[in-house]
């Protein structure tokens, strides 16, 4: 679809649901859950929020009460707000997304959804290396994809960046050690493309005894057999690879 005709339905998007108090109601698995509605992607999200991804929200729904859970690139929060909202103060959920507009969204988000004594989130890139970089938009609106970190990787971004933001970077190793975070017991981790450094950067989170579970959305086969084997490691296995899901992705789950 050409940027013009984009432009257009986000427009009326926007006009819609702002007229609606700029968000829209879904019931996801018997949870109601509002998502903020600004241009035609986030509203692709909401209408898609119970299909797109069957097998997270099934994995989401394997939590022990009690639990620590890490979001990274939590985007607009919907596998963020699911789990707070089934689980409420039975879980502690911690977001990451570092692009802007995703991450004014994940908040609103969780605003609309008065989930903030459940919910934390922070705009720093989880990454294979901590220090301050940027942080390449290939499109910049909210709902969008495909940021790369550190550099303009356009194997990943599949278009050039269209702005450039500051960010900082951490690994996951540093967050907990270093900068005090909990350990997780469970992580999502959908980056779209530096998944494989995140996991380098995570030699002892993925020991740690705490952790139960990851699951990773992996794009190329080369992709899948490298995390299989750092995972393998550090102690976990493989307990599926989804069938239903859009894109490649891969569970892992501790022994």
């Amino acid at each position: 679809m050409s940027s013009f005709f984009t432009d257009i339905l986000s427009g009326l998007a926007v006009a819609l649901y702002g007229l609606k108090g700029g968000y829209t109601k879904i019931n996801v698995k018997g949870q109601s859950i509002r998502i903020a509605i600004d241009n035609f992607r986030t509203l692709q999200r909401a209408k898609t929020y119970s299909i797109k991804e069957p097998d997270t929200l099934d994995w989401l729904d394997s939590f022990e009460p009690g639990s620590c859970f890490f979001d990274l690139g939590a985007n607009i929060g919907q596998y963020s707000l699911y789990p707070a909202k089934k689980y409420g103060n039975d879980i502690q959920v911690y977001s990451f997304e570092p692009q802007c507009a995703n991450y004014y969204l994940l908040n609103k988000n969780i605003y609309l959804n008065k989930l903030e004594k459940n919910i934390t989130s922070y705009c720093v890139a989880v990454s294979g290396e901590e220090g301050f970089s940027k942080l390449y938009i290939p499109k910049f609106y909210g709902g969008g994809n495909r940021s790369q970190f550190g550099k303009e990787d356009l194997k990943n971004m599949k278009v050039a960046a269209t702005h450039i933001q500051g960010i900082f970077g951490v690994t996951l190793d540093d967050l907990c050690a270093k900068w005090g975070f909990p350990y997780p017991n469970y992580m999502k981790i959908d980056v779209d493309g530096i998944e494989i450094p995140i996991i380098k950067g995570a030699e002892n989170v993925l020991k740690n005894p705490a952790l139960k579970s990851v699951i990773v959305e992996l794009g190329t086969p080369e992709e899948q057999e490298e995390a299989v084997s750092l995972m393998k490691q550090a102690g976990l296995k493989v307990k599926f690879k989804t069938t239903r899901n859009w894109g490649e992705t891969c569970f892992i789950s501790a022994k």
